[in-house]
């Protein structure tokens, strides 16, 4: 079954009532991201774990969402968003509660995995929901609400995951960080049943669901992510390239097991008509370049602020917050530019992103200047910039991606997008933690290495340049994007479409 969007419920107030709910547990999905960065090094001391350990606990969240993303998009379209929204969102609160008690490394693997997948069900909904419940002329307005909640998960995951850890609350150290979701979680399920509504479906299916689509998904995003991962931190051993040589195989299958399912009229986990619109294309490659460089930024902060500049957790959620700042600023702001400016506040974002960029490694060039307090205040300046630019692509690019699909398509297409910003913040963590330590030379907490704050900040000034270039490349393929669709400033998504 499909929803049947565009048809909005409730009154005004009911409707802000139920994309608070629905914002909720948005925030919990960046935020079990963007805590954990500033948890990690506490995380690897605590646990004696290494630091492609710590890659895998953030990458097999996000790799287990992304993988599981499209199918949680498909299972809203054919039994109903409210259900599988509730059942993820409970899901997810347990298996935080179980990673905040893992008792080693590879246990806390494990559970982040779960967490993935648990958000996989509960956060497609979301998009599509808000297709539902929100009127045509107000959703230009959720979408960049939405964007900045991202924003705001970025600010306070680093901010309350320093505060916690430094409080030691009950000597629970970076457990804690988990622990929060328990009773946000609860009560934002305790909403659902009184607040979310149940989306029409326009039609009955009794098709069985596409079982070989999610499989090959999560085959071939494991045999990509994890060798970037180990394979760096094992260096480069032979089976990594049979493993990616396996992730492209699995690749072509599931583009021709799709292929032949939508051929023949059964359901599809990515259909790919979705991908004749050269605009979805596009947007998709852009969304890829752009997320990657975000999420592998924030790792990398984490470990100069704590392990570099020896800054405390909680300081280092505080030199986090210019980047969040900008982008929770800028994105509440996008919805007006666009109005009045247009899609060319996509190009106008990716450059500023990249001039945050530039300005970071003309910061960090001449090397610490003082203590790592003023370090860190040096690279303000940067980091907000940067993240004003994050803002300004953020929410129009998501509509953009969006305008292209067919509302009976809101659910496969929703899913892809998300899928894509998950496996990209993957590939960030993987292929930027990757260079990193290999521009260090060392694991960062290897206590052998007598690595000085120096050789920190000179690692992020070469990650720098890997971070530019992908601003630079979202640019140009934003730079294609622009003429083939308009963003809908206050209009649904797939309203614009492709000319």
């Amino acid at each position: 079954m499909v929803p049947t969007a565009g048809a909005p419920t409730g009154s005004g107030r009911r409707r802000n009532l139920t994309l608070a709910v629905l914002l909720t547990a948005s925030f919990m999905g960046i935020l079990d991201v963007l805590i954990v960065n500033v948890a990690a090094p506490s995380i690897q001391r605590d646990l004696g774990a290494d630091f492609a350990d710590i890659q895998l606990v953030i990458s097999g969240y996000v790799l287990a969402y992304a993988a599981a993303l499209a199918t949680g998009g498909r299972l809203g379209d054919a039994y109903g968003q409210k259900p599988l929204f509730l059942a993820g969102l409970l899901a997810f609160t347990a298996l935080s509660a179980g990673c905040a008690a893992a008792p080693t490394v590879g246990v806390l693997i494990v559970l982040r995995i779960g967490q993935g997948l648990a958000a996989s069900l509960m956060l497609p909904q979301v998009l599509s929901l808000i297709q539902v419940i929100v009127p045509a002329r107000e959703r230009g307005r959720a979408l960049a609400l939405y964007a900045a909640t991202l924003g705001l998960g970025a600010v306070v995951g680093q901010l309350v995951g320093g505060a916690l850890i430094r409080a030691d609350l009950f000597g629970l150290g970076w457990r804690s960080v988990f622990l929060v979701n328990v009773p946000v979680g609860l009560f934002a399920a305790a909403c659902v049943p009184a607040l979310v509504p149940a989306a029409r479906r326009a039609r009955p299916t009794r098709q069985r669901f596409d079982l070989p689509g999610p499989l090959l998904t999560a085959t071939a995003m494991a045999l990509l992510v994890y060798p970037l991962v180990q394979g760096s931190d094992d260096g480069w051993p032979p089976w990594v390239w049979p493993a990616f040589a396996g992730s492209a195989l699995s690749l072509a299958a599931l583009w021709q097991v799709e292929r032949r399912r939508e051929a023949s009229g059964r359901v599809t986990l990515m259909p790919p008509s979705l991908f004749r619109d050269r605009g979805f294309r596009i947007g998709l490659g852009a969304a890829l370049a752009f997320y990657s460089g975000n999420y592998g930024l924030f790792l990398l902060l984490a470990y100069v602020f704590q392990e570099g500049l020896r800054l405390s957790p909680f300081a280092s959620g505080v030199g986090f917050l210019p980047l969040g700042v900008g982008f929770a600023a800028a994105s509440l702001s996008g919805r007006h530019l666009v109005s009045r400016y247009g899609p060319m506040v996509l190009l106008a974002g990716a450059g500023v992103v990249a001039a945050g960029y530039l300005l970071l490694v003309l910061t960090l060039l001449p090397g610490p200047a003082g203590s790592g307090r003023a370090e860190a205040l040096a690279m303000a300046p940067a980091l907000l910039v940067g993240g004003a630019g994050q803002g300004l692509v953020s929410a129009p690019l998501l509509g953009a991606i969006l305008a292209t699909v067919r509302p009976g398509q809101a659910g496969a297409g929703s899913g892809i997008v998300l899928t894509v910003n998950q496996l990209a913040s993957s590939l960030g963590v993987a292929v930027v933690g990757a260079v990193f330590v290999a521009l260090l030379g060392a694991d960062p907490q290897d206590p052998s290495a007598r690595r000085s704050a120096g050789d920190y900040t000179a690692a992020l000034a070469g990650c720098s340049w890997l971070l530019l270039g992908l601003a630079l490349a979202t640019g140009v393929l934003l730079r294609f994007l622009v003429p083939t669709t308009r963003v809908p400033a206050g209009g649904r998504p797939g309203e614009g479409g492709s000319r």
